[in-house]
């Protein structure tokens, strides 16, 4: 299993909702901040999108994609001149899950969604994502990636029976789609497990470590795996991934116990023993290293979560 396929699969999408929103010129939009995962497609029209971190104002036209991550401000607007509305205030112009705003003149139509992930599953992978994911019409993408936004495009504009769980599933294929061409776009991920993906020898090597986190892997294992000399291949994963191969390992191993430790009913024993570990003192203290909670501590608050 491919480490991408891993994360997404243990991903669980909370608080979700979806927006269609027609802005008639002049129209602007400000944000300081929305909680989650926020993705906005451009139907139709065109816009300027401004963040605190892009140094340049950012060109959409229809069919641009972008998403923006951990609370990040934003500023949405037909022209620099036009008044920008706070989003708190367009909210209040919420019809269903529709929205209308602007003085009249030509539409622009944009499709959002925002949900939520757990912080510690999302973890994995929003530590190699950017705070603002920018995708162009232009750039390539696979035929599947454009008939999901055809799709999204037309169940937004004509809802039918089952429309609000039927967008949610393309949301979450947008999702990956969008994760998965940012990754092949030039320009793309330049560290963390993502970059080090579109290399075949460290990926050969991540792949055996998702497939088989409980196996007993060393540094030359490792290295004969991806088919390189073992400091050939230290010196290549942490240049590229940013931390050592067995560090990697290591989070990679507290992460598959957090998953176990939230959605099953295993010992610690056995849990300790399927992420690669001897003995469950040894896996307890690599884990409060790791999460800086004990795993009884942390199944414990999973439990009292799910009951409030």
């Amino acid at each position: 299993m491919d480490p991408l396929t891993d994360i997404i699969t243990g991903l669980h999408i909370r608080e979700a909702n979806f927006t269609r929103m027609d802005a008639s010129a002049p129209w602007g939009v400000k944000s300081n901040g929305e909680h989650g995962i926020n993705f906005v497609l451009l139907v139709r029209g065109s816009a300027i999108l401004t963040t605190p971190s892009s140094s340049e104002a950012i060109a959409l036209s229809s069919g641009d994609v972008f998403l923006l991550m951990g609370d990040a401000p934003y500023q949405l607007f037909d022209h620099e001149k036009s008044t920008l509305i706070d989003c708190v205030e367009v909210e209040r112009l919420r019809r269903g899950n529709s929205i209308e705003i602007g003085g009249g003149g030509s539409v622009t139509s944009f499709i959002s969604a925002s949900f939520d992930l757990h912080a510690i599953e999302a973890q994995p992978l929003l530590h190699v994502l950017p705070e603002l994911l920018h995708l162009k019409l232009d750039q390539r993408r696979s035929l599947a990636f454009q008939s999901v936004i055809e799709m999204l495009a037309l169940e937004t504009e004509s809802p039918g029976l089952g429309s609000e769980a039927l967008v949610s599933r393309l949301f979450e294929l947008l999702f990956v789609h969008a994760i998965r061409a940012y990754s092949m776009q030039p320009g793309g991920p330049t560290q963390g497990w993502l970059s080090a993906f579109a290399n075949r020898n460290l990926r050969q090597a991540l792949e055996a470590m998702h497939r088989a986190p409980e196996q007993v892997w060393t540094v030359e294992s490792l290295a004969h795996t991806a088919g390189m000399s073992r400091s050939s291949f230290a010196a290549c994963f942490k240049a590229v991934v940013g931390q050592s191969p067995l560090d990697y390992l290591t989070r990679w191993r507290i992460y598959c116990a957090t998953r176990l430790l939230q959605h099953g009913n295993l010992t610690l024993s056995e849990i300790s023993s399927q992420v690669g570990y001897e003995s469950v003192s040894a896996f307890s203290r690599v884990f409060v290293r790791i999460t800086a909670k004990t795993p009884g501590a942390f199944r414990k608050s999973i439990v009292e979560a799910k009951q409030n």
